[in-house]
């Protein structure tokens, strides 16, 4: 799902990863971004970019954004390769 937000929406930062991680993100859902939407939670997304992930819910009333979490996406691909080199 393409997901595009304002720049004036609001994004939350409750776990305090940063202006650089929100600027990120918001600069991610200005532009436009396809989004997976979590299949057990409405209104919850998760995007990739550059080998980042991020995990956020939308407002369904005012439309702010919450980050949830950050991780780097590229550490779940590493984890695989040196699985099948190990074995």
């Amino acid at each position: 799902m393409l997901l595009q937000i304002n720049e004036q929406t609001r994004i939350q930062d409750p776990r305090q990863y940063g202006s650089e991680v929100v600027s990120d993100l918001r600069n991610l859902l200005t532009a436009g971004r396809w989004a997976q939407r979590d299949p057990h939670r409405e209104y919850f997304y998760e995007i990739e970019n550059e080998g980042s992930a991020f995990y956020f819910h939308i407002s369904p009333i005012n439309g702010e954004v919450v980050l949830l979490a950050k991780w780097l996406s590229a550490a779940k691909e590493a984890c695989t390769l040196v699985a099948q080199h190990g074995a």
